[in-house]
């Protein structure tokens, strides 16, 4: 069997209505620290409330149904960051096997955009087929309440 891997996409934040002093900040220095497992990764620090990282982590998985990935968001002056919002957890069986899926961590103030992908383990990519909603609304032809034939 293939090596089961999570590849973690951590694009970049906004957070542009944080308020600093609520939460003591006084540096617009902030980092995204990703676990799975035992192993956590963190991003570099970016500069100001809206940084762009791009940056990649790949982490081994053992059993994608019990195995959960935790990330939270760091700000603050070095050595004094603290974590704004809380850990957020995110469930590895429900990825789709090879596709990319968006990920978002949620902060006061804004947000954190991910990409998480499953390497060698989730769900087989289905196509859904929605050809045949309009096949549903009266044999395909458009349907119109009373009250729109009266206005006319």
């Amino acid at each position: 069997m293939a090596e089961k891997t999570l590849v973690v996409n951590v694009a970049n934040c906004n957070v542009k209505k944080l308020d600093l002093k609520a939460y003591g900040v006084t540096k617009q220095r902030s980092f995204v620290v990703v676990k799975v497992g035992d192993k956590e990764q963190q991003t570099s620090v970016g500069i100001g409330l809206d940084p762009t990282w791009e940056e990649t982590f790949e982490f081994a998985v053992g059993d994608e149904a019990t195995t959960k990935c935790f990330v939270k968001f760091m700000m603050g002056a070095e050595g004094e960051e603290k974590q704004i919002g809380d850990v957020c957890e995110y469930l590895l069986n429900v990825l789709v096997i090879n596709k990319p899926t968006y990920k978002g961590l949620i902060v006061p103030g804004g947000k954190v955009d991910m990409m998480f992908t499953a390497k060698g383990f989730g769900k087989e990519d289905v196509e859904v087929d929605d050809s045949a909603l309009f096949d549903l609304l009266d044999g395909g032809e458009m349907v119109m309440d009373d009250d729109d034939e009266e206005e006319q």
